[in-house]
């Protein structure tokens, strides 16, 4: 009878740990981190449309500026098929701020303008077998990039003739949001045990989009103000190549990404945040284990 038990005890852990390993080997488990570096360029085309732009005698604004920052995801997939995955970044940097008409310089700033940009994602796909060792994983899931410019204490150099010269305080703080949905495509290749090469392209459908500001110079006020973007895009593209070295992934990564953002409803005095484009070009240095 002993005997009996022992041997139903037996095979009832062997089963329990059949069905666990089996279990654990659905799963696979991915870790990234990384490092970046990025060339920003925002411009707004036309702001000839608030007491700033005609104070400085402007018709459009532009910054351009160098990021560096990190980035992570973790990526979990069931069976080699579906995966979902957090990722996200955080850039900090400085920016130079100008205006002006056509090509025409009629002000800006020295690279003292303070810039941070994070941008936390959520993605769920599948990976889908197209041909030997070329895969593709078409994705979707929600985004939300950040990103605030701190000119309150920036001096500001008026560069139109007949106009004194002497700096003024450009004095205005902005966080512009994006909440968005990406659509997109990764086409992974393999070249052979250790090398392999990725392309990715995403479009960005911006569901809400505002621009918060507040302005320290004269004509505008000290009010802080919130202003509503409900029409925009953005498209991204990235070539990743990769290099493996006991199971651990080395990769370089360069990228653009593109924004379009129109213009804002106009708020109860009149005023709006103008349409404007932004580039980021970067690239990315990463490790995957």
């Amino acid at each position: 009878m002993y005997k009996k038990i022992l041997l139903s005890f037996l095979v009832t852990i062997t089963s329990a740990s059949s069905i666990k390993a089996t279990t654990s080997s659905s799963f696979n488990h991915e870790f990234s981190l990384g490092v970046e570096s990025m060339r920003y360029f925002y411009k707004e085309p036309n702001i000839y449309q608030n007491d700033l732009a005609r104070e400085l005698g402007a018709v459009w604004t532009d910054s351009t500026g160098y990021l560096f920052g990190i980035n992570g995801s973790y990526r979990l997939t069931w069976k080699e098929t579906l995966f979902i995955q957090p990722e996200g970044r955080i850039l900090y940097g400085r920016d130079d701020y100008r205006t002006g008409r056509k090509e025409k310089v009629n002000g800006k700033t020295k690279r003292d303008e303070s810039v941070l940009l994070y941008e936390p994602r959520l993605i769920v796909g599948g990976k889908i077998p197209v041909m030997n060792k070329l895969n593709l994983s078409p994705y979707t899931g929600i985004g939300y990039r950040f990103k605030s410019d701190d000119s309150e204490d920036v001096k500001y150099i008026d560069l139109r003739p007949n106009v004194r010269r002497s700096p003024k305080v450009l004095g205005y703080y902005r966080k512009s949001n994006y909440v968005y949905i990406p659509l997109g495509g990764c086409v992974d290749y393999v070249l052979n045990d250790t090398w392999s090469i990725s392309l990715k392209g995403e479009y960005d459908w911006i569901v809400k989009a505002w621009q918060y500001s507040r302005n320290k110079t004269r004509n505008i006020g000290t009010e802080p103000r919130t202003y509503k973007q409900p029409n925009g895009y953005g498209l991204k593209g990235e070539v990743s190549i990769s290099y493996l070295y006991n199971k651990v992934k080395f990769s370089v990564s360069p990228y653009l990404n593109y924004w379009n953002i129109r213009n804002s409803k106009r708020s109860s005095d009149g005023g709006r945040e103008p349409y404007n484009i932004t580039w980021e070009s970067g690239i990315k240095l990463g490790i995957t284990f």
